[in-house]
């Protein structure tokens, strides 16, 4: 959409009482004209599930706040103005749509008994706010306007005011209909709808129990919709309804307010707890909501251009749709990687910590909750499973818990960690919040976590760590450790899955690492990671802050002493002076190697961000490798270098720019002296890629030459780095 459209969208309103409820968030003005139509949430669900080839919803983006596990499209479509498409429902763990569209609306003149067409209005206005959907049409003598918004993390309010702008008195009757959708088109033998049934007011479809662990899950799963004014409902046998409003009288500049709801629920559990709908406090709920997004824009916004500002509005936003409340293994609200994924409907411990910092900007609760969603499963010395683990934590968590933990889920994943920003994370938070009780809290399970690396992931005691995996069935094949499902574990454990530097080759070794009885506690690679190192020198860093808050001054050295030792190492052990650059370490009984070999990958730039690399050191590398043919591409630090044999643009970790590794490049220029670099940097980067400054959604990571955007969908980490980006060079 470009801005002149926008502004044409966003003249003078209709007179439906929608600036006053507009007044009572944040400015009219700035909402109104600034902060509209961030993503594209228009289309019209044709079947359960539409994805593309990657896995992503066909329909770009979709509405949800306040943690619910159900969401809503605009239409595009005329044959459906007036009513909000979907809804969207995650069922456990995959996002599905439940309806073409469930509540579709029709507005009859009973005076003539005609159906007006609202594709007929010659006024129109269809847009998305920060808070809320709206859609508004206008006639010479009548004025409509359908407003969805959020009261809860069940529940979603629809809103929907009839005006009539003539001097003579109108009757009107309105008309609701919908049909679910009841096959998933991968599984025709399932029917999704076990029963509909009707109230007063109120029509509740009781979904089937289903556990197709890869495709859809369902317990005793219910979809409500309610109707707050007497309604005479019916139903049909293949579960649509079909719901009409009492006669409306209308007299002359007389304004007219009904109200609907739409509740998912995974488990009657859920039910029992939210109870009936009370729509009086519902009204205080969605006002109280709005003064929350008033307060995240006047936390976060700080000035600049307009496109940057309406990018971290969308950055916050997408985080916003991402964020998911407790519900099933989930204890805490956490975020997500990305609802319009199908895999990404869980929480994974170091997306976890990149969001919370970004989150931190503008809402340090929820920072906090994503943060403790992961610590609810830290393993402990008593856990049943992996008491070997002590201090790490899953590298995901699920709506369902695995098999090992009593659950049906295939989706959550302990066979690896992730590397260790946590404390990082924690850090920002206190500094956002300005106060102690979340590092009380948080500081002996940081550092737990963090003594777990050394214990079960520093195979030679040398003090520098290794990736690898964990002591699980999956590693074991004929009863021996399988190499390709360690190697590939040990790869995930850096989160770099597919990068050269852990391809599958004969100088790489699989390590058995043993507690002082020779029992098994994991495994790691031949392999010291220059990045797993910097984070951890990061880590005792923080650690040794947080210490100091929490006045503890004997632990405050001890990291500090521990940090400088690292720092020693990272600098000799991982540097190569004729390269100018810093890479992993192959070691073996016969001798230890830089991997040179392999090509330089954007892991090199992290001494740089924790601070661990030297004055001259960090120089080098800014002079030699901040090209064009290195790692100045269009969109700059390519997750392998340009010139390196193994880099292909569009290849997940062999090339592509991620944002976090971007982001922590970037930081690290600037630590040592270049700010003006990393502005110019930072632009560049915003500036090239693909959709970031238009309406469309932020992807999980883009080709560096070409800035096209890549993979999945309105991903929580890119956008969490287009907003820290923003808060930092861009305004």
């Amino acid at each position: 959409m470009t801005y002149s459209f926008l502004r044409r969208l966003c003249r003078p309103l209709l007179v439906l009482g929608v600036l006053g409820v507009l007044s009572s968030s944040f400015s009219a003005t700035a909402l109104i004209h600034e902060y509209r139509n961030l993503l594209p949430y228009s289309g019209v669900p044709q079947s359960m599930e539409q994805r593309d080839k990657q896995g992503n919803l066909v329909i770009p983006a979709v509405y949800i706040d306040m943690g619910a596990w159900h969401g809503f499209h605009l239409p595009n479509d005329p044959a459906y103005y007036g009513s909000f498409t979907g809804p969207l429902f995650i069922a456990q763990e995959y996002s599905l749509h439940l309806s073409d569209s469930l509540q579709r609306l029709k507005l009859r003149n009973l005076q003539t008994g005609d159906h007006l067409d609202l594709a007929s209005a010659p006024i129109e206005h269809i847009y998305s706010e920060p808070q809320g959907l709206v859609q508004q049409f206008q006639w010479a003598d009548v004025a409509l306007e359908t407003r969805l918004q959020y009261s809860d993390s069940r529940t979603a309010i629809i809103t929907t005011t009839l005006t009539n702008l003539s001097n003579s008195p109108q009757q009107w009757q309105l008309t609701w209909s919908g049909q679910p959708f009841n096959r998933h088109p991968h599984l025709p033998k399932h029917a999704v709808i076990a029963q509909s049934e009707m109230s007063e007011n109120q029509v509740q479809w009781s979904f089937t129990s289903i556990d197709e662990t890869w495709t859809m899950q369902l317990d005793d799963a219910q979809y409500q919709l309610l109707f707050e004014q007497d309604t005479q409902i019916t139903l049909d046998q293949s579960h649509g309804y079909q719901a009409q409003s009492q006669p409306l009288a209308l007299a002359p500049k007389q304004q007219l307010t009904l109200r609907s709801a739409q509740r998912y629920f995974h488990q009657h559990q859920e039910r029992d707890a939210y109870g009936s709908i009370d729509w009086h406090r519902a009204s205080m709920q969605i006002d109280q909501n709005q003064q929350r997004w008033s307060s995240r824009f006047k936390r976060l916004m700080k000035g600049g251009a307009l496109p940057q500002r309406r990018l971290a509005a969308k950055s916050m936003v997408t985080l916003i749709h991402n964020w998911r409340s407790p519900a099933g293994a989930i204890k805490h609200d956490a975020v997500t990687p990305s609802v319009t994924y199908k895999w990404f409907n869980g929480v994974w411990a170091w997306d976890s910590w990149k969001q919370a910092v970004a989150l931190a900007q503008f809402d340090t609760e929820l920072a906090k909750s994503n943060v403790r969603a992961m610590f609810d499963y830290q393993f402990t010395a008593d856990d049943k499973v992996r008491p070997q683990d002590a201090g790490n934590l899953p590298d995901a968590i699920f709506f369902n818990r695995d098999t090992s933990r009593g659950g049906s889920g295939g989706n959550w994943n302990e066979r690896n960690g992730k590397p260790p920003l946590a404390a990082w994370a924690v850090w920002q938070i206190d500094e956002a919040s300005q106060s102690s009780d979340f590092l009380i809290e948080m500081y002996p399970k940081l550092v737990a976590y963090h003594q777990w690396w050394y214990r079960n992931r520093d195979h030679d005691g040398n003090g520098l760590a290794e990736y690898g995996a964990n002591n699980h069935p999956a590693h074991l094949k004929e009863g021996k450790p399988n190499r390709e499902a360690i190697i590939e574990a040990a790869a995930w454990e850096s989160g770099m899955d597919n990068a050269p530097r852990f391809d599958d080759v004969a100088g790489i070794q699989v390590l058995e690492n043993l507690d002082d009885t020779g029992q098994l506690l994991g495994y790691s690679l031949s392999q010291e990671s220059v990045d797993l190192n910097s984070y951890l020198y990061a880590e005792k860093q923080f650690l040794a802050k947080i210490a100091q808050r929490l006045a503890l001054p004997s632990e405050q050295q001890h990291w500090q002493d521990e940090a400088n030792q690292l720092a020693q190492l990272i600098q000799t052990a991982f540097y190569d002076a004729k390269t100018g650059f810093f890479y992993d370490r192959r070691f073996n009984k016969q001798k230890d190697y830089l991997m040179i070999a392999q090509g330089k990958g954007v892991e090199g730039w992290l001494p740089l961000w924790a601070g661990a690399a030297s004055e001259e050191q960090a120089q080098t590398m800014v002079a030699r490798h901040i090209t064009p043919e290195r790692f100045g591409t269009r969109l700059p630090f390519p997750t392998v270098s340009a010139d390196n044999p193994a880099f292909a643009a569009t290849k997940y970790w062999r090339g592509p720019v991620w944002l976090d590794q971007t982001l922590f490049a970037l930081k690290g220029i600037e630590r040592y002296g270049y700010g003006a670099l990393t502005k110019k940097l930072a632009r560049q980067l915003v500036d090239h890629a693909e959709g970031a400054l238009v309406q469309a959604p932020i992807r999980e990571n883009y080709d560096p030459l070409t800035g096209h955007g890549l993979h999945c969908t309105n991903f929580s980490w890119s956008a969490s780095v287009f907003l820290l980006s923003y808060s930092r060079w861009l305004h």
